[in-house]
């Protein structure tokens, strides 16, 4: 038995020593060949545009594993120049560099026998990618002349290329825009992509489900903060998630707040300017045309849905205008045909905004707010699109909401994108409103108190452009009663009660229809002081249609005051009688 043992170990150990031998001579003559077939698989891809360097390829056949160290892809800027003339350069170029890459299981057998190659897993670590973006209008205009898929042009050395999952970690991109006289750069960290089954064959090129050959590409980047070019505001989101997949991206708490409190705010900027504050919880883009964002750079989705969001704006009008400046082409629908990427949004959707617009006045020192609470909206047809705007040169939004967390809103506007002077209209109605929920807004900016009345409805209807507003607006109410707040020659603030009883009495119609049931109308005709923001405009305009039906006209205002001044110098002289006879009657009681 023993020399059978003998036998049988020697064989066992021969055949290790042959199986380590060949492992050994592969190992050796490997790199050269896998070096030649993926230089050969870059720049037949590619078009020579690329080529490939690194220091080192450690792998190991036995478990199909591989490192690569200082790997890079490099382009070559003398064939892209070439390409360019040639009319035939893509519109992105790529400078990439990896200090480390891991292949695992990547089955070099079938490399040679099968000319397959089928990896199971690439992990990229911390690699930097610089981006050029070029867009090339003749990419949109021309067929290119080589029409061969990516599968076609590497089918000469490779019958297959799957990789399972891709694994980009902790990237940095490095974007820069050459589109414009001046390049734009932009700087994204902390970046993760994760590329799910990558496959290159007979099959797949016709495969119209997949994304660059992937049937997923997810993109995540987290806590990612940017200063604005004003250098007022900080712009943070703590992710950002893209699907290829689905076609859409999920933004999660995106945030625009002011590097200053409101004091330092101001104590900055030094002039009157409106101070915003915006939280968005979550923003989903839906439904994206993938082959427009990434050729065109042209964001084009289905519908985005904003979600539990919250919008302040503040102004201070204490401090002076800037020299006055006219705020011309700043209305919103003006500012979107301004922004530097061509997008369309067939729906966006409002699902729960507070919106808040926070004023100190500088004539009475005190502080108001309006609110618009739990709003809610559709918004259509959402561009700045030339080509889209041809088709339908309004942009559309339906607005309901709670005006000061009381009345029920609902207002239309219909946006012209294309006018010049900006014009737009807007129509809508408040219904169901105590008045007193007013007072937070007109005690402090206009100095007067809402004793009582119920807002039935206020229906509106404006057409407006930069310059003016006409329209008319309807309010039926009952029970209307104010309170007129003056300041003292120190400044003080006191109810005036002689005013009031004047205003309720002479000025204001205390519910409309009036008690001889006629109803009063209120015509708008309102010229925007050029340097007025666009919700000041808003609310103006309006105003002007709620005074004359409450029946305050210019005329009755004078009365008012003439009579009012009347009436304090009477009261005065009355006052001061009645003291002196008290004052006497002390007097004589002491003796």
């Amino acid at each position: 038995m023993r020399p059978f043992w003998k036998w049988i170990i020697g064989v066992f150990v021969t055949l290790l020593l042959v199986l380590f031998a060949g492992f050994w001579y592969l190992s050796n003559h490997w790199r050269s060949l896998l070096n030649e077939k993926v230089h050969a698989l870059i720049l037949s891809s590619s078009d020579s545009l690329y080529r490939v360097e690194y220091d080192d390829l450690d792998f190991n056949l036995v478990t199909g594993n591989a490192h690569l160290h200082n790997f890079k892809l490099i382009p070559d800027t003398a064939v892209y120049k070439l390409l360019k003339a040639q009319r035939k350069a893509p519109d992105n170029l790529y400078d990439i560099s990896v200090a480390q890459l891991d292949i695992n299981n990547f089955h070099p057998k079938r490399i040679y026998t099968m000319r397959k190659l089928n990896i199971d897993e690439i992990i990229i670590k911390n690699p930097d990618i610089k981006v050029i973006n070029e867009t090339q209008i003749y990419n949109d205009t021309i067929q290119p002349k080589d029409k061969r898929t990516l599968y076609q042009k590497i089918s000469k050395i490779l019958n297959e290329l799957t990789i399972d999952n891709i694994a980009f970690e902790n990237v940095n991109v490095i974007y820069t825009n050459r589109n414009e006289a001046k390049e734009k750069i932009t700087k994204l960290k902390n970046v993760n992509i994760n590329v799910d089954d990558l496959r290159v064959d007979s099959a797949s090129q016709v495969d119209s489900m997949r994304f660059y050959n992937a049937r997923s590409v997810d993109f995540k980047m987290d806590d990612y903060r940017i200063a604005t070019g004003d250098s007022l505001y900080y712009i943070d989101l703590k992710g950002i998630h893209f699907k290829s997949a689905s076609r859409s991206v999920v933004v999660n708490g995106l945030k625009m707040m002011p590097r200053h409190n409101k004091v330092d705010f101001y104590k900055q900027t030094k002039h009157a300017k409106e101070r915003y504050e915006l939280e968005f919880d979550t923003i989903s883009i839906n439904r994206i045309d993938l082959f427009k964002l990434l050729k065109q750079q042209k964001l084009y989705a289905n519908n985005v849905t904003l979600g539990h969001s919250r919008v302040e704006i503040y102004n201070n009008t204490a401090y002076p205008s800037k020299r006055k400046t006219e705020k011309i082409a700043k209305y919103p629908h003006q500012q979107l045909r301004k922004l530097a990427l061509p997008l369309k949004i067939d729906t966006l959707l409002l699902k729960d905004v507070l919106i808040s617009y926070v004023e100190h006045n500088g004539k009475t020192a005190q502080t108001g707010k309006v609110t618009f609470n739990n709003t809610k909206g559709v918004f259509h047809n959402v561009t700045n699109d030339s080509v889209a705007l041809a088709k339908n040169r309004f942009l559309t939004a339906n607005i309901h909401s709670r005006f000061m967390d009381n009345g029920n809103l609902h207002i239309h506007f219909s946006f012209d994108m294309l006018d010049r002077l900006g014009g737009f209209t807007y129509k809508g109605a408040l219904t169901n409103m105590n008045a007193r929920s007013l007072n937070p807004l007109t005690k402090p900016l206009a100095m007067i108190e809402v004793s009582s009345g119920h807002f039935r409805k206020l229906s509106f209807d404006v057409k407006a452009d930069t310059y003016k507003a006409r329209g008319n607006v309807y309010f039926y109410y009952n029970n209307l009663a104010v309170q007129v707040i003056l300041k003292d020659k120190d400044g003080s603030k006191a109810k005036n009660d002689i005013v009031s009883v004047l205003t309720n009495k002479f000025i204001i119609n205390d519910s409309n229809p009036d008690a001889n049931e006629k109803f009063h109308p209120g015509p708008v005709y309102y010229k925007r002081p050029l340097t007025s923001s666009f919700f000041n405009f808003l609310w103006k305009s309006l105003f002007e249609g709620v005074k004359a039906s409450v029946g305050v006209t210019k005329e009755r205002e004078a009365k008012l005051m003439n009579t009012a001044e009347e009436a304090d110098k009477t009261a005065g002289k009355l006052k001061k009688f009645f003291k002196g006879i008290f004052k006497k009657k002390e007097q004589k009681d002491e003796k």
